[in-house]
């Protein structure tokens, strides 16, 4: 049993730390502009800003990509509101994690 439980912290700690961020190029913003119009790099450079500097307060940053889109798009809202971001925020966020959820 002991031997089961330091496994499991271990692949916690680990998968915990192998979150790489996943910075977004020009062509994940012209993918995003195809689903959200007018969607810029910028956007999304910021989006992945306040997803790492207010989302890790709460839980793993590779949480979100371990989840499908219809998870992500469900959840987001309660989470926003935990992490007290506002409409325009959230809205960045959303568009940063689906644009580079569909490329991992």
């Amino acid at each position: 049993m002991k031997k089961i439980f330091s496994i499991i912290l271990i692949s916690i700690f680990t998968s915990c730390a192998s979150y790489k961020p996943i910075v977004p190029s020009q062509t994940d913003a012209e993918r995003a502009s195809q689903k959200y119009p007018g969607t810029t790099l910028a956007d999304l450079t910021e989006g992945k800003s306040i997803f790492e500097h207010s989302c890790k307060k709460c839980h793993s940053l590779g949480k979100p990509f371990n989840n499908s889109a219809e998870t992500v798009e469900a959840v987001l809202p309660k989470m926003a509101k935990r992490a007290k971001l506002d409409t325009k925020q959230e809205a960045l966020v959303l568009k940063y994690l689906l644009t580079m959820h569909s490329n991992k």
